[in-house]
């Protein structure tokens, strides 16, 4: 049985890697050789004690299982069903109530094995766009347990709602005339019928329906359903994005869909095309704070779905490609974006767009329960799995979080100041086989990088923004990557953000200061890390500015909770 890595990784190996050797080798260690420890281990526990609480629970017509005539049939589902299947896999602990809810699903079920009316010969793009989270749920337990009722489940799904669409998806309306533009809410609904299709708000969530089958295909080995996947992906990159108004959310689950076909095909070019959309996004559908418009050309709220989707493709386009920008957009979207979207009780909530009307960043949605607080679970169970790769015998850090892990034989209890200070020290509890090398991210935000075993420096390596080193190792041993980071001035990269204003930040954390009222800095200012208070304080005004990724600390009031992110230059 292929898993989506192995097939991605497969892909890898036929492009040039920007690491060492093949890309193919720069594959992550897996959960079984991660004990995933400190800030991000908290908030996937936070996480997963939220999808257990009573909104989740597998009680009829509340939370994940809604009355069955609700217009998303099979999408809380199979999000909650994703969330679960992958959150069990990161942590030691088996999900409570995700037997019983599967459980549960058949008898809410129509003869055909999904959710909802059957339309045939029509197409209600809701539907599908529920069914894309329920195929990746089912997916994701199957490939973890290999279950054959679970896989009984994906191919009723393929055989019943996915096959009857072939030919549909070519028709699938994107002439922004026909499209409900400027309508929508936190939630999607039928905006109308165009031809054989009915239609959403959340503009373009079909191609979230093309993922769902994509990773069905690929864990199935179903190459018949090619056919239908290439009409799609057809349709997909025919779309004028901003024209359209595209959800952005729907864009880069779609962007996630190809890179994993690009893997299963080698089709090369699909990278080039998720480069070009990705990059939109950035310039034109991002937030100040590494969010997202809701909607391309619509900056009405955030939502997390969104740029979780975006942590993972840009991570996935660094892997592929080995540009840094990518994996540096990465950091960046996890600290500011993910940090700052989950709240204390492990849930996601909604910001406005930062940087579209005025300089301030604010809780727009205290809590996204029926959506984003389940996808939040992949943000952070990928987070976990990102942070340590391997090529041969080399154990590769992108990311840098508190963990325990085992390698070539070896096992490594790592910690970290990162992102407040550049420090990463690794002690050896059992020696690695002779050879095992390490290799650090060096981002651009970092300066005067050095390594040192038991406080000697030792010889380093530096290629492609990484530095690695390879001394012998052994137990009781203790290495220090270290770069020193200060506080900087960047200007703002969305292009509709208000004009004349600049941001800061230390390392990729971006930095802000709560206050109803907008604040200026000084000419020239300079700004000093304080690491005891983690805060920087802006001379000659002594201006105190602090890290936004600390909402999960602090159950802030969504009507008071005003901090200014951007600074008038």
């Amino acid at each position: 049985m292929k898993t989506a890595i192995q097939t991605i990784c497969l892909f890898f190996s036929l492009m040039t890697s920007a690491w060492t050797g093949s890309a193919s080798e720069r594959t992550p260690i897996g959960f079984d050789n991660i004990q995933i420890e400190g800030d991000l281990q908290k908030r996937i526990l936070r996480n997963f004690d939220r999808l257990e609480s009573p909104r989740y629970q597998p009680i009829e017509n509340t939370g994940c299982l809604p009355d069955p005539s609700y217009t998303w049939p099979g999408d809380m589902e199979g999000r909650t069903i994703l969330s679960l299947a992958m959150l069990q896999q990161a942590v030691d602990r088996e999900a409570k109530y995700l037997q019983q809810t599967m459980d549960l699903l058949p008898s809410r079920m129509n003869d055909l094995g999904y959710f909802g009316k059957n339309y045939f010969p029509k197409c209600d793009e809701q539907q599908l766009s529920g069914h894309g989270w329920y195929l990746r749920g089912l997916c994701e337990l199957y490939v973890d347990r290999q279950d054959p009722k679970v896989k009984k489940m994906i191919e009723d799904v393929v055989d019943n709602l996915v096959v009857p669409t072939q030919g549909k998806h070519k028709v699938y309306p994107i002439d922004p005339a026909t499209r409900a533009k400027g309508k929508g809410s936190y939630s999607g609904e039928v905006a109308g019928v165009e031809g054989i299709w009915r239609l959403s708000t959340d503009v373009g969530c079909d191609f979230i329906f093309m993922d769902g089958v994509i990773h069905a295909a690929d864990v199935l080995d179903r190459e018949d359903l090619y056919p239908i996947i290439d009409e799609m992906v057809a349709r997909f990159l025919d779309v004028d994005l901003v024209a359209i108004e595209a959800q952005t959310h729907a864009t880069l689950t779609g962007l996630r869909g190809l890179i994993r076909y690009a893997a299963m095909t080698g089709n090369l070019n699909l990278i080039g095309e998720a480069e070009k959309r990705f990059n939109l996004y950035v310039r034109e559908g991002s937030t100040e704070n590494h969010m997202n418009y809701n909607w391309f050309g619509r900056p009405t709220h955030t939502e997390p779905c969104a740029f979780i989707d975006a942590f993972m493709v840009a991570t996935q386009l660094w892997q592929v490609t080995g540009k840094t920008s990518y994996l540096e957009e990465s950091h960046k979207i996890y600290f500011n974006g993910l940090g700052h979207g989950q709240r204390k009780n492990g849930g996601f909530g909604l910001e406005n767009c930062s940087g579209h009307e005025d300089s301030f960043l604010k809780i727009d949605c205290p809590e996204a329960w029926w959506c984003c607080t389940m996808r939040g679970s992949e943000g952070l169970v990928k987070a976990a799995e990102y942070s340590f790769l391997k090529s041969g015998n080399t154990l590769i850090l992108p990311f840098f979080n508190d963990a325990t892990v085992t390698f070539n034989g070896g096992v490594l209890k790592i910690s970290t100041a990162y992102p407040y200070e550049g420090a990463v020290t690794v002690k050896i509890e059992n020696a690695p086989r002779a050879g095992t090398a390490l290799a650090f991210f060096k981002p651009s935000w970092a300066a005067q990088t050095a390594v040192a075993l038991n406080g000697k420096a030792v010889s380093i390596t530096e290629k492609d923004h990484f530095i690695s080193v390879n001394p012998t190792l052994k137990v009781g041993d203790t290495l220090v990557y270290s770069f020193k980071q200060e506080p900087y001035l960047t200007d703002t990269h969305n292009i509709h953000t208000i004009q004349g204003y600049q941001k800061v930040y230390q390392g990729p954390l971006l930095l802000g200061a709560m206050g109803k009222n907008e604040m200026t800095l000084p000419e020239k200012p300079k700004l000093i890390w304080n690491a005891a208070s983690k805060s920087v304080v802006v001379n000659p005004d002594n201006v105190t500015l602090t890290p936004i990724n600390d909402v999960i600390d602090n159950m802030y009031d969504r009507q008071t909770y005003k901090r200014q992110v951007l600074w008038k230059k």
